[in-house]
């Protein structure tokens, strides 16, 4: 069975419930006026006291810290529609002319729930209401012309067929125009995170395309100095100390910054502004281990598939993995081995990314993949590398998926889709 928000649901029935109590017991007074001496009346109000009770308790249990079950407001309408065949059957049964209140509550069962739940409270009003043609508190002031006696008249089943069509037809067309609301929203919802999430990544496009021109000039200010270094031990005649060793690992480390801003002075490295290649899975290993330490290298398990990778974004791809692999390095205390595996799954392929760390926390992962949110010490990430790497498998067609336990470390997959292979 298929469950709506059940929150926004029971909110919305405990107040329409009250509502429900008042005109009940408003009805029931002014019936005893009418008909002082063809109805009961405690057993009446005794009713609509037990609706009355049930919503205390509904709005006792929607005021606890816990979020209700799913199925609550299916079990809230057939209460209701169980009290309103009672009510219904100690005021003449089928005669009783609100008995069209029913189709009130097929129409909510199709708004509130779905599926299943929807198609059985239907069955349930409909079957409440057919049980009334057998047993009902008669009342003469509001029997029916020509019902015929000792029997059911062909107009009271022609009433009950009627109403069954009617119930089937709007827990049909209610339900399916609402479920098609719902998804709209949930499009349009998605619509609007893709959007400002697209946003955020092109003003980060903006300011990385900045700090690498701006850092253009100090590194080569760096390079010539540590060339100039590396000149003058060899003038003085230094070659055997550590200072030339030094010097030509300065320089080293300047070119792969300069290579890191040439790449960020890009289109950002997003797979729109790059091109599709012939990636081998060996090459993507090589670009993922270049610049980790020797120690980093040690802690990670690559899995290949024997089929080849075919055409993907290589840029793009290597830095999303990149830094995924990063982050389940730091969240494993070493040794811990980081697994990366790579398979397919339903014409996607799935990269996918596991380490044995810490875990997250559920209010941690409802979070993961925001711009600048990092769980990290302060200095010590921008909370930007899921960030990243989600946006380009969106930009692609794919997505991003996590799962993690707090003490059962954490499972990050990336999905591209199938079209990628060549």
């Amino acid at each position: 069975m298929t469950q709506p928000d059940s929150g926004i649901s029971l909110n919305w029935l405990l107040r329409l419930r009250w509502i429900t109590v008042v005109a009940q017991t408003a009805a029931i007074l002014v019936s005893l006026r009418l008909l002082p001496d063809e109805l009961a009346p405690l057993p009446l109000l005794g009713l609509v006291a037990l609706g009355a009770l049930s919503n205390l308790a509904l709005g006792w249990r929607l005021a606890q810290a816990d979020p209700p079950g799913s199925s609550l407001p299916g079990l809230v309408l057939g209460l209701d529609i169980l009290l309103l065949t009672g009510l219904l059957y100690l005021s003449g049964g089928p005669a009783n002319p609100f008995t069209a209140i029913y189709l009130v509550h097929v129409t909510l069962a199709a708004v509130v729930m779905r599926g299943a739940w929807a198609w059985a409270l239907g069955a349930l009003a409909i079957a409440g209401f057919g049980l009334l043609f057998f047993w009902n508190v008669h009342v003469h002031s509001l029997a029916h012309m020509n019902h015929g006696e000792g029997g059911i008249s062909l107009h009271l089943v022609g009433m009950w067929v009627a109403f069954a069509i009617t119930a089937g037809l709007i827990a049909a067309f209610v339900g399916r125009v609402t479920e098609a609301l719902r998804q709209r929203d949930e499009e349009v919802a998605a619509l609007r995170d893709l959007s400002a999430r697209h946003a955020r990544l092109a003003a980060l496009t903006t300011l990385a395309a900045g700090v690498a021109h701006e850092l253009g000039t100090p590194l080569g200010t760096i390079a010539i100095t540590a060339k100039e270094l590396q000149h003058a031990t060899e003038v003085l005649g230094l070659r055997d100390s550590d200072i030339p060793q030094d010097a030509a690992l300065i320089r080293q480390e300047v070119d792969r910054c300069r290579r890191i801003l040439d790449q960020l002075a890009g289109p950002s490295g997003s797979s729109p502004g790059e091109d599709f290649q012939a990636l081998a899975w060996a090459d993507l290993e090589r670009d993922l281990l270049d610049g980790m330490s020797t120690e980093d290298r040690t802690r990670i398990a690559f899995n290949w598939p024997g089929d080849p990778c075919g055409a993907m974004p290589r840029r793009g791809l290597a830095r999303a993995l990149r830094a995924v692999l990063s982050n389940a390095l730091e969240a494993t205390p070493s040794p811990g081995l980081i697994q990366l595996r790579a398979s397919r799954v339903k014409e996607r392929w799935q990269l996918e990314v596991r380490d044995p760390g810490v875990g997250m926390s559920p209010e941690v992962l409802a979070r993961l993949g925001e711009p600048f949110f990092s769980t990290k010490p302060e200095g010590s990430g921008m909370g930007l590398g899921l960030f990243l790497a989600r946006t380009f498998a969106e930009q692609l067609g794919g997505e991003l998926q996590v799962d993690s336990r707090v003490g059962h470390g954490t499972s990050v997959r990336l999905l591209l889709p199938e079209v990628l292979h060549a």
